[in-house]
């Protein structure tokens, strides 16, 4: 179990090190869940490629003794056409796992389904360690719905 955990460390501090990383938070808008917070990943693969891990969390609805929430966690690709030194522009593809849950008068119930991405955004270097992220996609899944965020991620 040692030797596992060591490589997997060497692993992440070599990506950490060796590539640029930025990670930061976002707010979210799901056209089913309504509003959320989440956090953001991304390192840089190629020139072109990208890899783009998030998860967000939806808050969804408190009525009537009933409570209800949303996760979904993320992992796209971005392949960046346009890169000047400010802009970044993209289409994203990947997969996604949702998890929902409900609890009324006590009783709770959970559903997961995992799904695909399909989308667009980009990214805006506002200085050399800060990046806007504007960001659409669709899930398709059993949870359909389209999401939108805006975030800002550190450059590591």
């Amino acid at each position: 179990m040692k030797k596992l955990t060591l490589t997997i460390f060497c692993f992440v501090f070599s990506v950490i090190a060796f590539s640029q990383t930025k990670i930061g938070l976002q707010a979210a808008y799901g056209t089913n869940s309504e509003f959320g917070v989440g956090a953001k990943a991304s390192f840089k693969i190629t020139d072109n490629i990208f890899a783009s891990p998030s998860i967000n969390y939806f808050f969804g609805e408190n009525t009537q003794g009933a409570n209800s929430s949303i996760i979904g966690f993320n992992a796209d690709a971005h392949y960046v056409f346009s890169n000047n030194d400010d802009v970044l522009f993209y289409p994203l593809a990947g997969l996604n796992f949702t998890r929902a849950s409900v609890s009324v008068l006590g009783i709770s119930a959970s559903t997961s389904e995992i799904g695909f991405n399909v989308g667009g955004g980009l990214n805006y270097n506002l200085s050399s360690s800060l990046t806007g992220v504007l960001e659409a996609k669709y899930i398709l899944s059993a949870f359909d719905q389209a999401v939108f965020s805006l975030g800002l991620l550190y450059n590591l």
